[in-house]
């Protein structure tokens, strides 16, 4: 007998695996069952917080779609249930997911596809409550986020060399934070103050309030301005 889409997810249902992504971050990945369920939290083990989650192997190629959520527990007991894998049930819109998953591995089991994936959903995730715990996930999602493409229409962003903590940009999208990637690492900071002009072209100069990282004093090579559930990768130019 064929087995149903109802079916799918009940215990022992499916097969994940558990990765290390750095101190109190783990990503849980599994293959989606046909429904393709949003995941709304993690029901068990407790005290565990869903802080993104992201659909990688979309493309036709791909023989199935995997599931990668970045849970963050809340306590030993919590981090102690995903080191040693086990049980894990995942809610959904559609029913709770039973997922069956492994000890915990190291981060370079993670495929490159999947790390790109990852990067963009970690990025997106950014908001006054993640950013500063986030910094952690950032040198291993370096390379994938430094290998984004750049939009030929891409917003052009100038650090002010006079005005340490500013910056201006092309455009009218003023974003929440910037996240700035160079020879010295990546640094966060959070969008104090806009100054919206919009003649001859709209143009935001913005005033910055350093978050983490190292001061972009070397010259970065990479600016991401992240918004609510979105970033978009920005074009460097010197001046202001």
């Amino acid at each position: 007998m064929a087995r149903s889409v109802e079916d799918e997810g009940r215990a022992p249902g499916i097969d994940g695996r558990t990765i290390r992504l750095g101190p109190g971050w783990y990503l849980c990945k599994f293959r989606l069952p046909t429904a393709m369920p949003i995941p709304l939290g993690i029901a068990r083990p407790e005290h565990l917080d869903l802080v993104t989650w992201a659909f990688a192997g979309m493309s036709a190629a791909a023989s199935r779609p995997t599931c990668l959520l970045v849970a963050r527990p809340r306590g030993r007991e919590a981090e102690a249930a995903l080191e040693g894998g086990g049980a894990l049930v995942v809610a959904t819109h559609f029913r709770d997911l039973h997922v069956s998953s492994s000890p915990a591995r190291p981060p370079d089991e993670l495929p490159p596809d999947e790390r790109a994936v990852l990067a963009r959903a970690v990025l997106s995730a950014v908001t006054a409550r993640t950013v500063g715990p986030l910094a952690a996930l950032f040198p291993l999602l370096a390379p994938a986020l430094r290998a984004m493409p750049l939009a030929k229409d891409a917003p052009e962003l100038a650090l002010d060399p006079e005005r340490p903590g500013s910056c201006s940009v092309s455009g009218a999208d003023v974003p929440n934070y910037l996240v700035l990637d160079g020879p010295a690492g990546a640094s966060c900071a959070r969008v104090g103050t806009a100054r919206l002009t919009f003649a001859p072209r709209p143009r935001m100069d913005l005033d910055l309030d350093p978050v983490w990282g190292p001061a972009p004093d070397r010259g970065p090579e990479r600016a991401y301005l992240v918004g609510t559930g979105r970033f978009t990768p920005a074009r460097l130019r010197a001046g202001a």
